[in-house]
């Protein structure tokens, strides 16, 4: 690590005087080893980056002998580091990750009396939150890995209690809210389902679609606000300077469009809006919305739930449940006059899919329906037969849209639900990017995975866990070079977004967005990888983030 870079920083930002020569940038990086993309491939660029008006006007390489470094206003020293393009998320919950920040936090929770008690920790904390909202919770990682039941949150407190899975494709709530939202062992829903006790009474889980059951109130502006900040300032300190969420509804898009606008908000969101018969029309009266932080073109749909709670849809049944396929969260009928309304106002399709079954329609209806090059996108793309892998890529330019660190979340129980017979098929990222022609934008899905995008290299080049397991890689075969898994997180994310002429690269007339490192990114040892720090994040000119020394 070279910790010098940290006692010197400041980062040796040296003004120049208005008496002096007359400047042709607002600032410059200098002395910094510059990643440029070569097809798969990766090399650095030493030199300097002049920046004006937000983005970057030139690169000069460092040439022995000659003073290449532009005069400017401001200049910064990176003395070394090493500087990629600004990471994207390329499929995350920019406004979930906040909330969450702001509740419960369940995550890692080894059973739930550990996750009871945490609540229980949060209300005595909390006295004057009229809902307690947590998530993280996964009763995969417990003993026995039965669903939690409602009876231990019972008597904590006379407030609604609603606890996200890890995936948010499950809560489960207490009596409070399920008699507020008038759950009873009737209940029933389409695409969801509602678990029972031997008696017939809910147990308090509530799966997929069953979850819109819960008529609780929703956070105010005021902890969406707070929400929307917080998670702006977890992405920075962790080298994001893009983030693409899937899936907000109308309000939450014109909140995040007011605070950019007011100057509060300044990371560039690219935003998929929720689904709805209601959102369509509504859109397609107002058009797309682009401004110099905010993309709104495209709708997010969802074809099936999670693996994790039985919910993606299968063509075979679950291995560890028989008479059990998933759940289809919407009607094929429904998704197809979608698909065509979608085409016919040129926007794009981002549908959630994870099963074979869910990803099989969904690329047939893409076929259908998808205007050439329109980057519709399949996102997770998590089980996917070999004969649908080869449909994506093609003049459509249709893509998967992954997330490595899901399959090294899911990959000590995957095999349980899908039966070894099917694995090869699951989490196949290499040859999904192949067969997409090479492009595959690199996410998280935040909050219900780390956001560091460093475990997103980790995890798509070494296919380990955090802890190093399995030493030898999980299906190793369809890891990524670095080279490879660092492009899905820069130009191809924007690719998916219809922005690689806006970002995603360092080039000039790209906006400024940097992700700053002491370490190269590419020699760093294996296991190094998820440790390091970042030095600077730069968004549109700005350093919006430096390290502590």
């Amino acid at each position: 690590m070279k910790a010098h870079l940290y006692a010197f920083f400041a980062l040796l930002i040296v003004s120049i005087s208005s008496c002096g020569p007359a400047f042709e940038a607002d600032v410059t990086l200098a002395n910094a080893y510059i990643a440029q993309f070569d097809g798969d491939s990766l090399y650095y660029l030493h030199g300097h980056i002049a920046v004006q008006d937000g983005k970057i006007l030139a690169i000069l390489p460092i040439v022995e002998g000659k003073n290449t470094l532009p005069a400017a206003k401001d200049t910064v020293d990176l003395q070394g580091a090493y500087l990629y393009p600004g990471f994207i998320d390329a499929h995350a919950h920019f406004l979930g990750q906040g909330l969450a920040m702001n509740s419960v936090n369940l995550w890692g929770a080894k059973s739930w009396s550990e996750c009871v008690d945490r609540v229980r920790a949060f209300i005595a904390e909390h006295p004057d939150a009229s809902v307690i909202r947590g998530r993280g919770w996964d009763q995969n990682d417990w003993p026995g890995m039965e669903y939690p039941t409602l009876e231990a949150l019972e008597g904590l407190t006379d407030k609604p209690i609603v606890l996200s899975r890890i995936d948010g494709h499950a809560v489960v709530a207490n009596s409070v809210a399920m008699e507020l939202s008038g759950i009873t062992a009737e209940s029933r829903i389409e695409g969801g389902e509602i678990l029972h006790f031997p008696n017939g009474a809910p147990t308090g889980v509530l799966i997929d679609n069953a979850e819109s059951l819960l008529k609780i109130a929703q956070p105010s502006e005021t902890e969406r606000i707070d929400a929307l900040l917080t998670a702006q300032a977890r992405c920075y300190s962790l080298g994001l300077t893009s983030v693409h969420d899937a899936g907000l509804p109308t309000e939450d898009i014109d909140l995040i469009h007011r605070l950019q606008d007011e100057g509060q908000l300044t990371i560039p969101l690219y935003v998929m809006v929720s689904e709805s018969p209601e959102a369509l029309k509504l859109w397609k009266s107002r058009g797309p919305l682009k401004s110099d932080r905010l993309d709104v073109h495209s709708f997010k749909f969802y074809s099936d739930g999670a693996l994790g709670s039985r919910g993606a849809l299968l063509r075979q049944p679950y291995n560890d449940r028989h008479d059990h396929f998933g759940l289809q969260i919407r009607s094929y009928d429904y998704k197809q006059e979608a698909a065509q309304e979608v085409a016919a106002m040129g926007w794009q399709m981002n549908t959630h899919a994870i099963g074979d079954s869910a990803n099989h329609f969904m690329l047939e209806l893409y076929q259908a329906f998808a205007p050439n090059n329109s980057r519709w996108r399949i996102e997770h793309a998590q089980i996917v037969s070999a004969m649908d892998r080869m449909r994506f890529g093609g003049s459509q330019a249709l893509l998967p849209s992954v997330q490595p660190t899901h399959a090294t979340s899911d990959m000590d129980w995957a095999v349980e639900r899908l039966g070894a017979h099917r694995m090869p098929d699951a989490y196949a990222y290499l040859e999904l990017r192949q067969a997409a022609g090479g492009i595959l934008p690199l996410g998280t899905d935040f909050p219900v995975e780390e956001v560091n995008p460093l475990y997103t290299l980790y995890a798509a080049t070494s296919r380990k866990a955090l802890d190093g397991h399995p030493s030898e890689g999980f299906q190793i075969e369809n890891a990524l070079t670095r080279s490879q898994a660092l492009k899905g997180m820069t130009h191809d994310a924007a690719y998916a977004a219809f922005q690689e002429e806006e970002l995603g690269e360092v080039k000039s007339g790209l906006w400024a967005n940097f992700t700053i490192f002491t370490e190269d990114l590419l020699t760093c040892p294996e296991d190094n990888l998820p440790l390091l720090n970042v030095l600077q994040t730069w968004v549109q000119g700005a350093c919006v983030y430096t390290a502590k020394p």
